[in-house]
């Protein structure tokens, strides 16, 4: 008998549970799988475990700014695509492009995310 195919995460997102909860449920009503970090510790596993098309985080998180996670991430994972999502000001723009991420608001974060899947 053949084994069911095993759906793809596409998308893994991090930060605190406000925010993951907020991001996860606009991916969830747009038919994307996806996956979600509290921890950031947890998101380096599970960006390691299951290869997603993108990572989501927040600029702002508790522990460790969003910037330094997606530089972490790219460092490990070259090809990790990266949406950093916080308010729009070009020093976050620019950070956001030096650490090898896309920018995104809240508002824009899954029509940036689905462009690149």
């Amino acid at each position: 008998m053949a084994q069911p195919k095993r759906r793809t995460t596409r998308v893994v997102v991090g930060g605190g549970a406000g925010f993951a909860a907020r991001t996860t449920e606009l991916f969830l009503a747009r038919g994307v799988d996806v996956c979600t970090a509290l921890a950031l510790d947890d998101l380096h596993a599970l960006a390691a475990k299951k290869n997603p098309t993108a990572v989501v985080l927040p600029v702002e998180a508790a522990g460790e700014s969003g910037f330094l996670t997606c530089a972490k991430l790219r460092v490990t994972r070259p090809k990790m695509r990266v949406v950093l999502v916080g308010e729009a000001t070009p020093t976050a723009e620019r950070l956001a492009r030096f650490v090898g991420a896309r920018f995104a608001t809240a508002e824009t974060a899954a029509d940036v995310v689905l462009k690149l899947i």
